[in-house]
């Protein structure tokens, strides 16, 4: 059961460490995307004799698109962190259910083992006892 904790623990920090990779290629992907836009920002405000109220509107559709695809991102990391639960939850379960059969067979194993015993030493008092008889009946047939 240790070593079973010890697996569905090291499977755990798997997936956490698989979860904190993705968490910093967000971070870093939010960076790139920032520095992007700095840089449109830094085109956009090359032009003075552009419209205030249209650079705002460029701007304000850049910022709007940059924070939908960065909550499509959160909600995808959301539903990957909870498939991660339901496989953690579903690899606790295999193994108290290893765990149970592994038991049942050993105590399978433990009298089966024991009923050979029994049947080794059955056999070897039948073995003395026809060796003895076939003595018997060598000294019956001498005489």
């Amino acid at each position: 059961v240790s070593a079973g904790k010890t697996s569905s623990q090291n499977c755990n920090i798997t997936n956490h460490m698989k979860n904190m990779n993705k968490l910093e290629d967000m971070k870093f992907y939010i960076r790139k995307i920032n520095a992007e836009r700095l840089e449109l920002f830094r085109i956009l405000d090359i032009d003075m004799n552009t419209d205030l109220n249209y650079r705002m509107n460029i701007e304000f559709t850049i910022i709007k698109s940059q924070h939908e695809k960065t909550m499509l991102d959160m909600e995808k990391m959301k539903q990957s962190i909870s498939d991660t639960i339901e496989k953690y939850k579903e690899f606790i379960e295999d193994n108290d259910s290893y765990s149970f059969t592994h038991t049942y067979l050993l105590k399978e194993c433990n009298h089966l083992k024991e009923k050979v015993r029994m049947l080794l030493n059955e056999n070897r008092k039948l073995l003395v006892e026809q060796a003895d008889q076939e003595t018997s009946y060598g000294e019956e047939k001498s005489s």
